[in-house]
């Protein structure tokens, strides 16, 4: 090839590189226009908090801190910062659960993609930017607050006919017991994904499932949005029995350690990367993190009787209905 053509080739690459990267940054004005766009048109009606106890009525840019200043200095709730794609393990202790009550199970501050300021919440307009915040909270300014909720209910909250609901759970209320589990957050100008499962005391077993965060501000009786609605995970009581496989000598009379872990990846695009799960190691190390002492003592335990290691877990079941769902 003479000399001129390949140089002349070599102009009309950088040419189209040059295009090519000028048509990429008109993209991402105009998306950033429109998310700027987005911002300013999102609710702020005020809603009540989802909390059970908790009847207080928060805006959503101060829902951050009721949240860790109302739900989070308890033990039992697990209080932590996560990131885009980054797993977060947190402890379901199904004990002192009162039916039809909501309970806080974790206090979750999204920041986006790790080390990228850009992608915060409130920068990359997703969410309004939080206010109220004071001291070392005001790290959290364009964090989103997550909560998430456990409820103790019946098999009969998925019926339409809520006459006919009541009538079966006062007849038979304690043999259709389940636990329902969901996320809420303020309403985003974008949907936002989050992947939780479930595993059993030895990491054997475990279910999984995709859903999308819900709005606080909406109903959050599962009686009122079981029926409509899928973003939430269900657990029956013998499940829940099930992966807490407690076994305890009758000699003993120490109370069994109780806890179910659960691990919560959150993020915004599920076609983008794909889902990694906690390793092996990195599920003991956020159990040691988040206080859930049975996990360790347990697996101990087995690896004593065995001679094996027992985190060893299958992989994770995703429901064809969410699959379909995200495809679409």
């Amino acid at each position: 090839m003479p000399k001129v053509e390949v140089i002349n080739k070599q102009i009309w690459e950088m040419e189209m590189k040059m295009e090519k990267k000028l048509q990429e940054i008109k993209d991402n004005e105009v998306k950033e226009e429109e998310r700027r766009k987005a911002i300013t048109h999102i609710c702020r009606v005020p809603g009540y908090c989802p909390v059970g106890r908790c009847t207080e009525i928060v805006f959503p840019s101060n829902l951050m801190m009721h949240m860790l200043h109302k739900h989070s200095r308890n033990a039992s709730i697990t209080t932590s910062e996560v990131f885009e794609h980054k797993p977060c393990v947190v402890c379901f202790d199904p004990t002192g659960y009162e039916y039809g009550e909501n309970q806080c199970v974790a206090s979750l501050m999204y920041a986006g993609v790790k080390d990228q300021l850009d992608t915060l919440p409130g920068i990359s307009y997703l969410s309004l930017p939080n206010t109220a915040l004071i001291h070392d909270h005001h790290k959290f300014d364009n964090h989103l607050p997550i909560m998430m909720i456990g409820c103790r209910c019946s098999w009969y909250c998925q019926l339409k006919d809520k006459k006919l609901e009541r009538e079966l759970v006062a007849l038979n209320a304690k043999n259709s017991g389940i636990y329902v589990f969901w996320l809420v957050a303020p309403k985003t100008t974008r949907k936002l994904y989050y992947t939780l499962t479930v595993y059993d005391r030895h990491y054997l077993n475990s279910r999984s499932v995709i859903r999308t965060v819900r709005d606080y501000t909406n109903f959050q009786n599962p009686s009122d949005f079981l029926p409509n609605e899928d973003d939430y995970l269900v657990l029956r009581n013998s499940e829940v029995d099930e992966f807490l496989n407690i076994k305890t000598k009758k000699k003993s009379k120490k109370p069994p350690n109780r806890g179910i872990p659960m691990e919560i990846i959150v993020y915004e695009n599920p076609s983008t990367t794909p889902i990694k799960h906690s390793s092996q190691k990195e599920l003991k190390d956020a159990a040691e993190q988040v206080g859930v002492q049975y996990i360790k003592d347990t697996c101990c335990d087995h690896a004593k009787q065995t001679g094996k290691s027992s985190l060893k877990r299958n992989p994770c079941r995703t429901s064809a209905k969410t699959n379909s769902n995200l495809s679409a």
